[in-house]
C-alpha cells in the first residue's frame, strides 16, 4: 500500500508541474497541458480508490469506505464484496454520515445489483449468500 501512496504523491507533484506549465504556456498549446492535467487527475482518483480497496482487502467482516467516491463504488466495491464472500455470509459496510452522498450512492448500487441488505445505524449489513 505504501507503493500506491508513493505513486499518489508522485502524481500530485506531476500535476503541480503540469499546472505550472499550463499557466505559463502560450494560448495555442494550453489544450495540450489541460488534457495532460485531466489524465493525471483521473490517475490520482484511481490510486486513491486503490488505497481504500487495499485497506479493506483483508479477512475482516467490515468494509470501511470513509472518504470513498462514486468512482470507488463503481469500480472497486464489487470486487471487494466478492472477496468478502469467501469468508463471511454478512458484511458490515460503513460509509460514514457526512452529507449522505456516498450512503445514497451505495444504497442505489446495492438496489441495482439486487444485493440484500439492512440498514442499521447508517451502516449497511449486506447478506452475501
Amino acid at each position: 500500500m505504501n507503493e500506491v501512496i508513493n505513486k499518489i504523491q508522485s502524481k500530485i507533484n506531476e500535476l503541480n508541474y503540469r499546472m505550472n506549465q499550463l499557466y505559463y504556456s502560450k494560448k495555442n498549446i494550453k489544450f495540450y497541458y489541460a488534457e495532460k492535467i485531466s489524465i493525471i487527475k483521473q490517475e490520482i482518483k484511481d490510486l486513491e480508490a486503490q488505497v481504500i480497496y487495499f485497506k479493506n482487502f483483508n479477512d475482516n467482516e467490515e468494509i470501511d469506505i470513509h472518504g470513498a467516491t462514486k468512482y470507488f463504488v463503481e469500480y472497486y466495491l464489487d470486487d471487494l464484496l466478492y472477496y468478502k464472500m469467501n469468508y463471511y455470509q454478512k458484511v458490515k459496510l460503513i460509509t460514514g454520515k457526512g452529507t449522505f452522498t456516498l450512503f445514497n450512492y451505495v444504497k442505489k448500487y446495492l438496489n441495482n445489483e439486487k444485493i440484500k441488505y439492512k440498514i442499521i445505524e447508517n451502516n449497511f449489513i449486506i447478506n452475501l449468500y
